[in-house]
């Protein structure tokens, strides 16, 4: 597999101690600084969520009665083993939002969207090949991205401002893991917990947003369809599905960000949401690969597509 190389350098730039098993905390943006806790169960609950994680085997729900801060301590300590397990490929290169429509919200008894931290490792290019059960509830769905330009961002105050400071959008067909098992009863802490379920996803090239007006609309009209290997369809959904408008998504993450003291830097990655419902990827699926085809994007009104492929374990 190709990880998207032209990501390397950019984004929040942690580095990996040298020689060290964990990564020192002066090094780590403010949202991943540990928190001063008695840490001993939380520690337990990352460290058991991390190992379904990288065996790919469905988790119990852990995170049954811990505070806001504890489950933010779980989410730290998960996101730094995931950091670790990846080594030079491990960098912070963005962020994911989650839950970016009032019935996803609602379903996890919250009213307002989730985020997380995407590394550079997670990201592939179009074509990439993967495991049909590359995670412990593997899933697909379609996303949008949007690239930071200017630092400019942290201080804008209209949504045109907020345009102005974004350089690029992207298309991004997420590949997210549940994780947890199938009737287990996921609330938002238990989401936070395992980075919002940020795997893998399929990245395109950067598409220029045009100025002013024109660049609101093209956020606004973007529609993506997903196919599998055979051309049947399997979802679909517009760019309103992102709080409206992608641009609220933005502004979402970039306050949230703010009052955690971290500002966005150029070339931070959004991922934005779900634009499509989530299309299960577990055994049985019947799916050999998927096509993501963006329509609105592309201001001479072609389609940009993306493509994943999957080897099916024969055994299922």
């Amino acid at each position: 597999m190709k990880h998207w190389r032209w990501l390397k350098g950019i984004g929040i730039g942690i580095l990996m101690a040298s020689g060290a098993t964990a990564i020192q905390a002066e090094t780590l943006p403010k949202p991943l600084q540990p928190l001063r806790l008695a840490q001993s169960y939380t520690d337990l609950v990352a460290v058991s969520l991390f190992q379904h994680y990288s065996a790919g085997y469905p988790a119990p729900i852990l995170t049954e009665g811990l505070s806001s801060r504890e489950i933010e301590s779980v989410q730290v300590n998960f996101v730094r083993r995931l950091m670790n397990e990846a080594g030079e490929d491990g960098t912070v290169v963005g962020y994911k939002v989650a839950l970016t429509n009032a019935k996803a919200q609602s379903q996890l008894g919250v009213s307002h969207p989730l985020y997380g931290f995407l590394l550079e490792n997670m990201l592939l290019e179009s074509g990439a090949n993967l495991p049909l059960e590359f995670g412990s509830r593997p899933q697909a769905e379609g996303d949008l991205m949007v690239r930071v330009g200017s630092a400019d961002i942290n201080q804008a105050e209209t949504d045109l401002e907020l345009l102005a400071s974004l350089d690029a959008v992207m298309p991004f067909l997420e590949l997210p893991d549940l994780i947890y098992e199938e009737d287990a009863q996921v609330n938002a802490g238990a989401l936070v917990a395992v980075n919002v379920g940020a795997r893998y996803g399929i990245i395109g090239d950067p598409v220029e947003l045009e100025p002013e007006d024109t660049g609101l609309a093209q956020l606004a009209n973007i529609r993506v369809v997903l196919k599998n290997h055979q051309g049947q369809f399997l979802a679909e959904g517009d760019s309103t599905a992102l709080l409206g408008h992608p641009i609220n998504a933005v502004r979402w993450l970039r306050d949230t960000l703010q009052t955690q003291g971290v500002e966005l830097k150029p070339g931070d990655l959004l991922s934005l949401g779900s634009v499509t419902s989530l299309v299960s990827l577990e055994a049985g699926a019947n799916i050999e690969g998927i096509e993501a085809r963006y329509f609105g994007l592309d201001t001479d009104d072609r389609s940009v597509d993306l493509e994943v492929s999957f080897d099916v374990d024969e055994d299922n």
